[in-house]
């Protein structure tokens, strides 16, 4: 069952096998791509003895230098383009490498896309190459896509499409190149110009020091064109974000825009988020500036209830910082019982559930379904409302030993996060939010 989604499934037959599968199991997991494994321990197995010891992590140097003539081939096709585009995987966030994908965005003028599914945040998004995370489906990537001549992917799979359209991800004619730490990735969805095997940061760092060297004055004043020209259309963005956010700021139930601008005022800037609001997930991307990896953490896959027993993992690995998890209200359902994990550990996570009572992305996909596949019916959404009777989600916390609060006005919601945060404990805010209009 575990085999189709890791990377090595395995289940150990006798006591000895225990350590050395253990061993092998760690180095799998930690090759690019990394990815996670699975041993099985059975119950008869766990009871003998054995005189076979564990043995430490291995101490290994995986980093590989990417092949000089590949990046010079990367290079000279970037040289040519007149409108590149990037789109960053999560292993560009991992490998620390923001600042040198900055540069060579910058360098080359080129816009900077997310895949839509995604763990981490590669690249700065308050910075004006940034533009946002693709849609679902090929015929809306290529309309993403619509004014590149090229297109650089950057440390992922590419892509994780939740509808079928027909087609490829790229308009005929454009360039697409890959950059990948495995030959795994390289080439295996889609067919390439150029690709090359490197580590991330030192294959982007090196082909922004290559396109500097050879860039002409002309190739400098177009990318500066471009870049003014990104920075441009992303002032014009955040105005009509202002726009529709005044428009929603007095609604009650409050909107999503104005619920997460509350967020984003009531939280410190070193706040990590952990994200499942799925369908408040646009505006709460407009309403944090996300600078790197550690700022955001989210899910790949498509499934949900991963975001609050996320959290529980988060603040391990991070002790140090405020962690707020934001959920929508559904999604919760499927792992509330990480309140008590955090309550029994005496995590200071902060648990934001979006309530609105019902599950807004489902009723999203049905009105997606019929739009793409003509399926001419209007019945009502079925089973899709958390009504009759509604959850009480700061009953259901206090009965498993979190404190929490449901804030009915947006004017509430700065001053009670910042509480929140500043308690230094479990706590849940539930927060009531419009429906779907």
């Amino acid at each position: 069952m575990a085999a189709p989604v890791t990377k090595w499934s395995v289940q150990a037959e006798r006591a000895d096998e225990i350590a050395p599968i253990l061993r092998r199991a760690f180095k799998v997991a930690t090759d690019a791509p990394k990815g996670p494994v699975f041993v099985s321990l059975p119950i008869d197995v766990m009871e003998q003895e054995t005189s076979v010891e564990p043995v430490g992590p291995d101490k290994l140097w995986r980093s590989t230098h990417p092949d000089p003539r590949g990046l010079e081939e990367v290079a000279s096709l970037l040289l040519k383009s007149a409108r590149p585009a990037i789109v960053a995987g999560d292993d560009v966030a991992r490998s620390g490498t923001n600042e040198a994908l900055v540069a060579l965005a910058e360098t080359i003028g080129a816009s900077v896309w997310f895949e839509g599914l995604r763990a981490h945040a590669p690249f700065p998004t308050s910075h004006p190459n940034y533009r946002q995370s693709l849609p679902s489906d090929a015929a809306q990537v290529r309309k993403a896509f619509q004014n590149a001549d090229l297109i650089v992917l950057l440390g992922g799979p590419f892509f994780e499409d939740i509808w079928y359209a027909a087609g490829s991800h790229f308009l005929e004619g454009a360039v697409v190149i890959q950059i990948e730490e495995s030959p795994e990735r390289l080439a295996f969805n889609h067919h390439l110009d150029a690709g090359t095997v490197g580590d991330i940061a030192t294959s982007i760092a090196s082909l922004a020091d290559t396109v500097r060297s050879r860039q002409t004055p002309d190739f400098k004043v177009a990318a500066q064109r471009r870049n003014q020209a990104l920075a441009d259309l992303s002032a014009r963005e955040k105005e009509a974000h202002r726009a529709r956010l005044e428009k929603g700021w007095n609604r009650e139930p409050s909107s999503m825009a104005r619920v997460t601008a509350e967020l984003r005022r009531g939280l410190p800037d070193n706040t990590v988020i952990v994200d499942e609001s799925i369908t408040a997930s646009l505006d709460l991307a407009r309403s944090f500036d996300y600078r790197g990896f550690g700022d955001y953490f989210g899910g790949r896959g498509g499934g949900i209830g991963q975001g609050f027993a996320g959290a529980i993992g988060v603040k391990i690995a991070m002790p140090d910082c405020p962690v707020v998890a934001v959920s929508g209200d559904g999604s919760a359902m499927y792992s509330i019982q990480a309140l008590w994990t955090a309550a029994h550990h005496k995590l200071a996570i902060v648990f934001v559930i979006l309530s609105n009572r019902e599950y807004r992305i489902l009723k999203h996909n049905v009105d997606v379904w019929r739009q793409n596949f003509e399926a001419g019916t209007q019945h009502p959404y079925q089973q899709m409302d958390l009504t009759g009777p509604d959850l009480d989600f700061v009953n259901l916390a206090a009965g498993m030993g979190v404190e929490g609060t449901r804030v009915e006005r947006a004017d509430d919601i700065a001053s009670v996060l910042a509480n929140a945060v500043a308690g230094n404990r479990p706590y849940l805010v539930e927060i009531a939010l419009e429906g779907k209009r």
